[in-house]
């Protein structure tokens, strides 16, 4: 089962870099990621978040107003990811 991943902002160019991160980490690491951008300010108010970009994994917002490291990006990936396979 694909990891639900999105990246919530107006496509600024952090919104992209953080984009770029996690597709480069979710390939090299075997991680399959559904990934879906959200630039629409009422949507990404469904989330809480008032600062973007900000990555939401299964529904938890993972970072907001900054670019995730990619170690973070991985952590939160493979504990996500992790539990999201075993359940199914």
């Amino acid at each position: 089962m694909d990891i639900d991943v999105k990246i919530l902002g107006p496509g600024c160019k952090k919104c992209l870099e953080v984009t770029d991160i996690v597709r480069r980490v979710a390939k090299e690491n075997g991680l399959p990621a559904q990934i879906e951008k959200i630039g629409n300010t009422e949507r990404i108010a469904e989330f809480g978040v008032l600062l973007t970009p900000a990555l939401v994994i299964v529904g938890d917002v993972k970072c907001s107003g900054r670019v995730p490291s990619p170690a973070d990006v991985l952590t939160w990936l493979q504990k996500t990811g992790g539990r999201e396979c075993r359940s199914t």
